[in-house]
């Protein structure tokens, strides 16, 4: 009985090592059904018809010596002598015109800013004092013209002396251009001023009204500051440049200014370097370079900052393609279209690092040989995506 207790003892014993069952396996969060590699994406196969339908025109991917450029921000500002402060002639009321200059509006030149009312009208009345100073360079000149009338007939008769009838006649001239100059300060003051000696305050110059100091109604004393204009045909750009780099800046050549968010290989509004006054930051080791550019519609405006593209002094061999090949989907994703057969194209995604004039220098993308499409690239971009034909 004692082995046969034994035995059912061992057997029972090798019964417990059995392995246990597997557990069940977990289900994936998310599944991705026949995925599409960029390399496996959409071919586009013309006909003869449709490819001469299109003026479909290819260029070939080269390998070239390009010029390099640095893409800095920048900010705009407003030009030196650009802004022009409006101030009061006289202490006086301001009185709006019929229509009110407001903060960001364009003024003309000549336009009514302000008409001012002087607060003693008798006293300031500058169309007066202009008419009297008239009046009495009048009487003065027909005194001396008389005075000259004299002393010619002296040097006629042998009783005068040459040099008085000279000395008569230069104060006469003294007086004539007194008289004159009395006359056109009435007609500026007439010009200026209304019958009542109201000040009529006009814009000198086209330009926005960026600041109003005043408000209707308002007395104001001589030199009061009334309005800032600022002319903006014409903007500055300022670009710090780290000063361990600037020396690698060709300062000579003209920048491209583009808004921020514009596509990399975007062509830029061109701006030329100018001799601004030296200025620069020791927090940051950077010294600014300025540029000029033109500013219609007001595009710019003063503070904005802006991506500026520099032209670099010394060049890099790099993969170019035309930048009339390069497409943008709506994720910011930059694409060619590449030749694969005779009229067989795919889509190939690129990465631009540099821009070169009409060239786009690329960091990654097809290989050197290829031809990708420029002229027609968006139609076929149409047709992959259903929205052509």
């Amino acid at each position: 009985m004692t082995l046969v207790s034994a035995l059912g003892a061992l057997l029972a014993g090798c019964g417990g090592d059995q392995a246990p069952a597997a557990a069940p396996a977990t289900a994936k969060p998310a599944s991705v059904t026949a995925p599409v590699k960029e390399a496996q994406l959409t071919t586009v196969t013309l006909t003869p018809e449709a490819e001469k339908r299109l003026a479909v025109v290819t260029a070939p991917v080269e390998r070239r010596t390009v010029a390099r450029t640095r893409t800095l921000g920048g900010e705009i500002v407003t030009p030196s002598g650009q802004s022009l402060v409006i101030t009061a002639p006289v202490a006086g009321t301001l009185q709006a015109p019929p229509a009110v200059p407001i903060a960001g509006s364009e003024v003309s030149r000549g336009q009514m800013l302000f008409r001012l009312v002087p607060i003693q009208p008798s006293e300031r009345d500058a169309a007066v004092d202009a008419q009297q100073a008239a009046a009495t360079a009048a009487a003065r000149r027909d005194a001396l013209a008389l005075k000259v009338q004299r002393a010619e007939r002296l040097v006629t008769d042998g009783a005068g002396s040459r040099r008085a009838l000279e000395e008569a006649q230069a104060e006469l001239a003294v007086a004539e251009a007194d008289l004159k100059a009395a006359r056109d300060r009435i007609a500026l003051a007439t010009r200026s001023g209304t019958s009542q000696g109201d000040v009529v305050l006009e814009s000198p110059e086209t330009g926005i009204v960026q600041d109003i100091h005043v408000r209707e109604g308002q007395a104001v004393a001589a030199g009061a500051r009334l309005l800032d204009l600022v002319r903006l045909a014409m903007v500055w750009v300022r670009v710090p440049v780290y000063a361990g780099e600037a020396t690698g800046i060709d300062s000579s050549a003209p920048a491209q200014v583009l808004l921020l968010g514009e596509a990399a290989d975007a062509e830029g509004a061109l701006a030329r370097p100018i001799p601004a006054p030296p200025s620069a930051n020791a927090t940051t080791a950077g010294v600014d370079l300025y540029y000029a550019m033109a500013n219609p519609n007001q595009r710019f405006r003063p503070g904005e900052r802006v991506a500026v593209r520099l032209a670099r002094r010394e060049t890099e061999m790099g993969l170019v393609v035309p930048k009339a090949a390069l497409l943008h989907d709506a994720y910011g994703g930059t694409w060619v279209y590449v030749v694969r057969e005779p009229r067989v194209y795919s889509r190939q995604r690129v990465v631009v690092s540099d821009v070169s004039g009409p060239l786009a220098v690329l960091s990654q993308g097809p290989v050197e040989g290829l031809r990708v499409v420029t002229d027609g690239a968006a139609e076929l971009f149409g047709v992959e995506f259903g929205s052509g034909k």
